[in-house]
């Protein structure tokens, strides 16, 4: 890794406003934190974002919450009312990106659309991220990160050809989409030259480019080939399998078949065919420990992996090693694990590594310190329920 100039992030010096609910937006919000970015997230006075309430919590807290804010200054700021417009705008010019995943036309009602917004700031970048798009027949339809992966044409990829298609366990949509976000606003900071720039993107376009090779599949619609194949649609025979076996000690594994390893392992079973293969590696990892299952496969030359899972990644060295998974230090929680900081970047140690801040705990911060509010006009906005 080559060390970043004078130990700064990549990002620092740029101020982003994000106004992203749940997970695509605040995604995108926190991947340019993590690079430096000064972000000012804005909740809603009293109820906050959704995320507050969504997933596992310690003692109340919730670490999904926790995770998404930890580098991030969090406001509350009352948007129905014309003194949080008012605020608002003086917050966004001194802003450089604004990430949004309202409903298209939420923020034009409120005054605070994008061609507002840029008759104040021409060099704003706006990020917006919404079900379908700003524009077409479907944009006023409320969108949700399972429907955007349906829209997508990731779900019929996997399951069983005689059962209902399956979607993903986690937000793939919304991360995608955040991801995606957060890449296209980095570039477009490079143009120094920009004006009047407006991402729109809807949940599902991101899944869908990463599938282009469903529009070239033949005349009939492709069918599902089970969870097994890899490949989904991408290869005309599936020759590769990864099919997952589990340990006497019950930790599953997936091995990697080609048409090599079977050989190979049809040999070690004194098998005449492959035809029982499955069944016969079936067999033997139920009566072996994954120590000595994963012993034989290495001498045989034979690629395998255990299957982790959250509580394995947390307590597995290789991963703390790397810095992927880091302990947080909560001064009433107490140490426990959370992902660390992606790409790698030898930098300072300028990232939080958890912080659950209640609604708008970074008011004083951000109204009086970088807003440069008095006293009085910030109390004001206390009086008038604006914070």
């Amino acid at each position: 890794m080559t060390p970043y100039p004078n130990n700064t992030l990549p990002l620092q010096g740029i101020t982003v406003i994000e106004l992203g609910t749940i997970i695509a937006g605040p995604f995108a919000g926190s991947l340019l934190a993590e690079m430096g970015a000064t972000v000012i997230k804005i909740e809603q006075p009293i109820v906050g974002d959704g995320l507050r309430q969504s997933g596992p919590k310690i003692n109340g807290i919730p670490i999904w919450w926790g995770i998404a804010s930890r580098n991030k200054k969090c406001i509350s700021l009352n948007l129905k009312n014309p003194l949080g417009i008012d605020v608002f705008k003086q917050l966004i010019q001194k802003a450089d990106v604004l990430i949004e995943n309202y409903r298209p036309g939420v923020l034009d009602k409120l005054g605070i659309g994008s061609s507002t917004l840029h008759a104040l700031v021409p060099k704003l970048i706006i990020l917006s991220i919404s079900g379908y798009g700003q524009d077409g027949s479907y944009a006023t339809k409320p969108g949700f990160g399972k429907i955007a992966e349906g829209l997508s044409g990731i779900v019929p990829l996997t399951g069983h050809p005689n059962e209902p298609p399956l979607y993903t366990g986690f937000s793939l949509a919304d991360a995608s989409s955040g991801l995606y976000g957060s890449f296209m606003i980095n570039m477009l900071l490079l143009d120094n030259d920009r004006k009047d720039i407006h991402i729109d993107l809807a949940l599902y376009e991101p899944l869908l480019e990463m599938l282009a090779f469903q529009f070239y599949s033949s005349s009939s619609a492709p069918i599902r080939q089970g969870t097994n194949n890899p490949h989904g649609w991408g290869i005309s025979e599936n020759s590769i399998a990864y099919p997952a076996f589990q340990s006497i000690d019950n930790h599953w594994f997936l091995i990697k078949l080609d048409p090599k390893s079977r050989f190979t392992l049809s040999n070690q079973f004194n098998l005449f065919t492959d035809m029982h293969l499955g069944n016969a590696i079936r067999d033997w990892s139920a009566s072996n420990t994954t120590k000595e299952i994963f012993s034989l496969l290495g001498k045989l030359g034979i690629e395998a992996s255990i299957v982790q899972n959250g509580e394995t990644l947390a307590s597995n060295p290789y991963f703390k090693s790397r810095g992927d998974v880091i302990q947080a230090n909560h001064p009433s929680l107490g140490q426990f694990p959370v992902p660390g900081f992606f790409p790698k970047l030898e930098r300072s140690n300028q990232n939080t590594s958890f912080r659950a801040p209640q609604i708008g705990e970074d008011n004083a911060f951000v109204f009086k310190e970088f807003l440069n509010l008095d006293d009085h006009q910030y109390q004001l906005l206390i009086n008038q329920q604006v914070i």
